[in-house]
């Protein structure tokens, strides 16, 4: 909990792109409320990007040409719990939780 004003949202365990999340800025330390997922410098328009999934960058396509700049210059810490990966059936997607240990 941040008791400086910063609005807060509900706990989400399943965060969806486009929704408003908390994320610390590294440069001016603050806690803000941002929209999730990355709109490329070649787009005009947030409506532009429909079919193109810019959420999840993995190490191998960070050096590219839609993350470069984001990588090098706009880093924020996400507070997060865990993370789910996809693995593709063949007819659905399955997600698995990845989270830390539980102390016991």
């Amino acid at each position: 909990m941040v008791d400086d004003g910063t609005p807060s949202t509900p706990w989400d365990y399943n965060v969806a792109p486009t929704s408003m999340q908390p994320i610390i800025r590294h440069r001016r330390r603050e806690l803000v409320l941002l929209r999730w997922g990355l709109i490329p410098f070649f787009t005009k328009d947030s409506k532009d990007v429909k079919g193109l999934s810019t959420v999840n960058a993995r190490a191998e396509t960070v050096v590219s040409r839609t993350y470069r700049e984001p990588f090098k210059k706009r880093r924020y810490l996400v507070p997060a719990s865990g993370f789910y990966e996809w693995r593709l059936d063949t007819k659905n997607k399955i997600p698995f939780a990845f989270d830390l240990p539980t102390a016991g």
